[in-house]
């Protein structure tokens, strides 16, 4: 009897979904750089896929009226402050040069992330840093 549970336990091994990581979330600076491209690109879709269904003060597509339409946008500066297991602070800057503006702008942002189902997501943003206040963009200007 021992021998045939055990044979039948065996052969179920391995039968269960696999666990694939979307790289988009598999860390917590790549989650936050897919969601800054969704914010800048207006992909409400993914900027959905990103937050925590209860995350409530984050910013959606065609909110960020300090951000100006923009082709680069880098994430750097990455510091982070565990809180508990799959949950941590993270305060990281972001940079971007908006059509026609000949300076690269720049702000300090930050977020609570966690770790489910072995991706990272945004539960909220870290008080009144999470969104800058609107300044002026410098532009070219034709002569």
């Amino acid at each position: 009897q021992f021998a045939m549970l055990g044979l039948a336990a065996f052969a179920l091994l391995g039968q269960g979904e696999r666990c694939q990581v979307d790289p988009r979330f598999g860390t917590p600076s790549a989650t936050l750089t897919t969601y800054w491209s969704a914010l800048r690109d207006g992909d409400s879709e993914t900027v959905a896929e990103c937050v925590l269904g209860d995350a409530q003060g984050q910013p959606f597509p065609g909110m960020l009226w300090f951000m100006p339409p923009t082709r680069e946008l880098r994430l750097g500066e990455f510091r982070s402050l565990p809180v508990s297991a799959g949950r941590l602070y993270v305060t990281y800057e972001v940079r971007f040069r908006p059509l026609g503006a000949l300076e690269e702008q720049r702000f300090e942002t930050g977020h609570e992330l966690v770790r489910l189902h072995g991706g990272w997501q945004i539960a909220r943003g870290l008080g009144e840093t999470s969104l800058p206040e609107w300044q002026p963009i410098p532009r070219a200007v034709d002569i």
